[in-house]
């Protein structure tokens, strides 16, 4: 059904094609796309007439003359025209209020930002959270990071296919308890062939705490064996094993691990040997090879300054000297490192 089209007087005694809805009979300007009384659809035709805000400075404009026909009976458009007199706070305030209902009538706008921002916070955490634990009715459980076993190693260093050299055994640890001491190579531990560091450290991590193993290394150049029980490094208090005040003191420097042909072994040669402190009191020369302290052997540089460290001032030790192809040995009186 298509709208009826005739001509309306309008103000001013012009004259105006204007059509009746089909549905209410109500009449109203040609071109409109929807009638004003009931909504009904007339067709495609000029925009619908809103109203228009015109900021201050602006000059005032007349609706168009279309705007100004009379429609149906009873009914007129409503046209509103802000005056001069209407200040920026004002639109200020009725643009709020129009802010307002756009927020209102998108619904949850924004919460979907929320949502989308925590989306994207969740992608970008994903890999640590899988890396440290996953989450279980919306708390976070971390994954267990188990202990490694500890022996009592200060460092290793790799012994070109040897095996592994231990630097230097701590006092009062289960490498010291075992036997085991600075300059041994470790082959093979717990049944696992050790011949990087790397292989030590991995075999410890997989070592369960507490557990007794086997190690097999060689000292001399003597295959040995000896059974060895781990903690966690936790159980080890360092400080417990060092004199209290103050460490041993020798006045040595310059050391170098070298070999010693006539013992069919290693050992440490001093360098310098300071004037009037605890070695040089004691006869110690530089050249001196120094292949054991108080009974135990000493084959590394950091293994003879861990025996010094952890010695009381004031005791005597004896030191394994070997001095022009002769093994002696001389009591070294402890001196104190301030």
């Amino acid at each position: 059904m298509r709208p009826e089209t005739q001509r309306a007087e309008t103000f001013g005694g012009a004259s105006s094609e204007t059509v009746t809805c089909p549905s209410c009979r109500a009449e109203m300007v040609q071109g409109m796309r929807f009638c004003r009384v009931c909504g009904f659809r007339l067709g495609e035709g000029l925009a619908e007439y809103v109203e228009t805000v015109r900021l201050d400075g602006m000059p005032v404009m007349s609706p168009p003359q279309s705007a100004r026909t009379t429609f149906g009976a009873g009914f007129a458009p409503q046209t509103t025209t802000l005056s001069p007199s209407v200040t920026r706070n004002d639109l200020t305030s009725r643009r709020r209020r129009r802010g307002a209902r756009v927020c209102g009538g998108t619904g949850a706008g924004w919460l979907t930002w929320v949502i989308i921002v925590m989306i994207i916070i969740g992608a970008s955490g994903a890999a640590s959270v899988i890396k440290r634990g996953v989450r279980a009715g919306g708390i976070r459980v971390s994954a267990p990071i188990m202990p490694r076993s500890f022996i009592g190693v200060d460092d290793f260093a790799y012994a070109r296919g040897e095996g592994l050299m231990l630097e230097a055994v701590l006092p009062g640890t289960p490498a010291h308890f075992a036997g085991l001491r600075d300059g041994d190579l470790i082959r093979r531990f717990d049944g696992k062939t050790i011949n990087s560091e790397e292989d030590m450290r991995d075999t410890l991590r997989r070592t369960p705490i507490g557990k007794t193993v086997e190690v097999a290394y060689t000292r001399d150049s003597t295959e040995r064996t000896t059974m060895l029980k781990t903690i966690a490094a936790g159980d080890y208090d360092p400080k417990a094993f060092l004199p209290p005040g103050a460490t041993g003191y020798w006045g040595v420097d310059g050391l170098e691990r070298v070999s010693v042909p006539e013992l069919n072994a290693h050992g440490v040669r001093l360098g310098r040997v300071s004037s009037n402190r605890p070695a040089d009191i004691a006869g110690l020369q530089r050249g001196d090879v120094v292949v054991s302290f108080n009974g135990d052997p000493v084959r590394t540089t950091k293994g003879l300054g861990s025996y010094i460290d952890h010695a009381t001032p004031g005791s005597v030790v004896s030191v394994g000297v070997v001095r022009d192809g002769q093994r002696i040995e001389v009591p070294v009186k402890m001196g104190r490192d301030d």
